[in-house]
């Protein structure tokens, strides 16, 4: 795993990941309006190009965001039946279907990239990720991160109520604030 990390230029950023603060996850999303975020006195802006410095990836790769398709046809080498219907799996493809050589990275990438707990599917967005070690698919990934912490905070700052269930990245934003 560590070979495919560091080809893939991932493995310095997964090596920052040391535990999180979920009170400073919810002042983070509270305040991040897309570009600064105000934490106590602590005030920065994130961009691609902070988010690529604090975390040592590259800008390199698509800039790819969920909202955007995944070429089906590749990402379904990592299925055990590569043949499967897949719209029956409302809830994401469960991870049994995945190959055991790609389980542990989809775990890695629910841990540690997206920290959202949903570890029984791999989501569309899980795929894509996962792409990213597969040659010619690089994903910019300083570029992923800046669209899912906006919509994150934008949806937190739509729900004033319970807020945790829409709460993410913990150990990145972390990895931004120590920067």
């Amino acid at each position: 795993m560590k070979e495919l990390l560091k080809k893939a230029k991932w493995l310095q950023f997964i090596q920052k990941f040391r535990g999180y603060n979920k009170e400073v996850t919810k002042a983070f999303a509270r305040s991040f309006n897309g570009h600064a975020v105000e934490i106590g006195d602590l005030k920065f802006t994130v961009t691609e190009a902070t988010i690529a410095a604090a975390t040592s990836l590259t800008q390199e790769g698509e800039r790819w965001f969920k909202n955007r398709s995944v070429d089906d046809q590749v990402w379904r080498i990592m299925l055990q039946n590569q043949g499967m219907d897949t719209s029956v799996f409302t809830k994401g493809i469960p991870v049994h279907a995945i190959k055991e050589e790609w389980s542990s990275l989809l775990l890695l990438i629910q841990k540690f990239i997206m920290c959202e707990g949903r570890f029984g599917s791999m989501y569309m967005y899980h795929a894509r990720l996962m792409m990213n070690f597969m040659e010619g698919y690089p994903l910019n990934l300083p570029y992923f991160l800046l669209s899912s912490l906006k919509k994150m905070s934008s949806t937190v700052q739509k729900h004033v109520g319970n807020i945790e269930p829409h709460l993410y990245h913990h150990g990145f934003i972390k990895i931004l604030i120590e920067d």
